[in-house]
């Protein structure tokens, strides 16, 4: 890994699908955040680390990521880290994952009670895989849940809640937000349970597959944030990592786990430096059950890199095949691709460790996708909201693509 400052470099981050940022407050708050997460620092930790990347020069791609989504997790008004949904008995649970596309480390964290960082327990487990055997030859972790990810982090030295005690709180990573939606949504369910209840036994789950509209949890609107974050970089040797974080859904179960902490459907990620292959890496967001059985992330990869597909129509066709198997049982399900790809016919190192070309795709079948980019090659970053088309049925997938040339 190379540094991540030099000339071809560029990361993109993305905070999507942005379903509860459907006011220009809340938009304009979302923009901030995502280009925030880009660009010169403010004097916090995470900040600081992207400090270091963008305006010291050093670091890798892979750190790049983590402190990227760092700033996110940061933030009390995206589903990551501080401020995540709640489960159903009111504590945050997170998932997390990142993936280099060279040395094909990975890490993940699923369902982990008590992490101020999710992202950056996840990227301690795919380094300390890359330094072999435990002792006595045992393999060592890849993927960690619940407060054994704790546990582990707490033994190398990051921040997290003291014991399961304290991990378990209602204050720990809760705002006052995701409380009083917590109480509103409880409220749902126990009105829910009740009608049921003199007809057959019942639990909430029975409420989110319902089609009585009265009945769903509301994930539009007024204070709901069903977001997942990530973020993709491309350093100037050409190799690509990417990463993702989310609190999950709403009300979900003790112990669930969602696709940003899944193998090959929250994020992936393939770096080639031979002549003829392409540098491609890719993060998900969405109805994490429905996209986990699709293994979104590495289709899309592996249809970009390795059938040669059109970056853009790829994601749209396997985003949409995705979704559509599942809504005849969920008419509304939800999800989004964000896929950055190097380009280049010859080799990285034939053009003096640069790269031809680099391209952003963001594929998404939800109200709005928030995306920010920023390239070595830019004065400044760029953050937007996108949305649908006004009228557009929204089972249909909308698309974005940038491109940027370095030679």
């Amino acid at each position: 890994m190379g540094s991540c400052v030099g000339r071809t470099a560029a990361w993109s981050a993305y905070s999507g699908p942005a379903l509860g940022y459907d006011t220009e407050q809340d938009s304009q708050a979302i923009r901030l955040l995502v280009g925030r997460s880009q660009q010169r620092p403010m004097p916090d930790f995470a900040d600081s680390e992207l400090a270091r990347f963008r305006w010291e020069k050093s670091g890798t791609g892979f750190d790049a990521v983590v402190a990227a989504v760092k700033v996110l997790e940061g933030s009390d008004i995206t589903n990551a880290g501080l401020g995540s949904n709640l489960t159903e008995d009111g504590v945050v649970e997170c998932d997390a994952s990142i993936m280099d596309g060279r040395t094909c480390a990975y890490g993940a964290v699923g369902a982990a009670p008590g992490l101020q960082n999710p992202i950056e327990v996840a990227a301690a487990l795919a380094k300390e895989s890359l330094k072999g055997s435990l002792s006595c030859g045992r393999i060592p972790p890849m993927f960690l849940a619940g407060d054994g990810a704790r546990s582990w982090a707490s033994s190398h030295g990051l921040k997290t809640a003291v014991n399961p005690i304290e991990a378990g709180k209602d204050t720990w990573l809760v705002t006052e937000r995701t409380y009083r939606q917590w109480l509103r949504y409880k409220e749902m369910l126990e009105q829910a349970d009740s009608l049921t209840l003199s007809k057959a036994p019942s639990r909430s789950t029975e409420c989110a597959l319902s089609k009585d509209a009265a009945c769903m949890l509301p994930s539009v609107g007024c204070e709901g944030v069903m977001d997942t974050v990530g973020a993709v970089c491309v350093d100037s040797h050409g190799n690509i990592t990417v990463g993702s974080s989310s609190g999950g859904i709403a009300m979900k179960v003790r112990g669930r786990i969602g696709v940003a902490a899944t193998y090959g459907a929250g994020c992936w990620a393939s770096s080639h430096e031979t002549r003829g292959g392409s540098t491609v890496g890719c993060c998900v967001t969405g109805a994490g059950e429905h996209l986990m059985k699709g293994l979104v992330a590495y289709e899309c990869c592996l249809s970009v890199s390795s059938l040669q597909k059109d970056p853009e129509n790829a994601c749209k066709e396997i985003l949409s095949k995705t979704l559509q198997q599942v809504r005849n049982l969920v008419p509304q399900t939800s999800g989004g691709v964000l896929l950055v790809q190097a380009n280049g016919a010859s080799t990285v190192e034939e053009q003096g460790g640069q790269l031809n070309s680099l391209e952003i795709i963001a594929a998404y079948a939800t109200s709005s996708f928030g995306v920010g980019y920023f390239s070595s090659s830019m004065k400044k970053p760029k953050a937007t909201i996108l949305r649908q088309v006004p009228g557009k049925d929204m089972t249909q997938i909308s698309t974005f693509s940038s491109l940027f040339r370095f030679s």
